[in-house]
């Protein structure tokens, strides 16, 4: 098992990022390995997420576990080839929103043996990520 951390400060209000975060839909415009995520449940809760890696596609449930309003997001994704956790904590930083994504993945039978690539990989992405997430709720 590995974690990547990724942060950045954004700036809009907590409250804006954590709403915009919170609605796991965004993901697929922020995202570049989201291809797609579809609310599963009334409570918004479990989402089936369509997920390129480029050598692996996969369609799986992302379920929130954790939510503290305007304070952290836990959700996460178990699959043959992977299980990973993400957490999303916000706070305030003079009137902006400091971001800090967190990512503990363990990779699965074959697939673990890429685990180096998969990691320098991950770190880059998610930084472009939250770029682009930034980028979009700055605008």
């Amino acid at each position: 098992m590995f974690e990547t951390v990724a942060q950045s400060v954004i700036h809009k209000p907590v409250k804006d990022v954590f709403a915009y975060v919170r609605n796991m839909q965004n993901q697929s415009i922020y995202n570049s390995s989201i291809i797609s995520s579809e609310v599963m449940n009334g409570e918004a809760t479990e989402y089936r997420v369509k997920i390129d890696l480029g050598i692996l596609n996969l369609t799986e449930t992302y379920v929130i576990q954790e939510i503290i309003e305007n304070k952290l997001i836990v959700a996460s994704c178990k699959s043959n080839a992977m299980t990973f956790t993400d957490s999303y904590e916000f706070s305030d930083s003079n009137g902006d929103c400091l971001l800090i994504v967190k990512d503990k993945m363990e990779l699965k039978g074959l697939f673990k043996l890429s685990e180096g690539i998969v990691k320098m990989n991950l770190k880059t992405q998610m930084n472009q990520n939250l770029l682009s997430l930034k980028k979009i709720l700055e605008s």
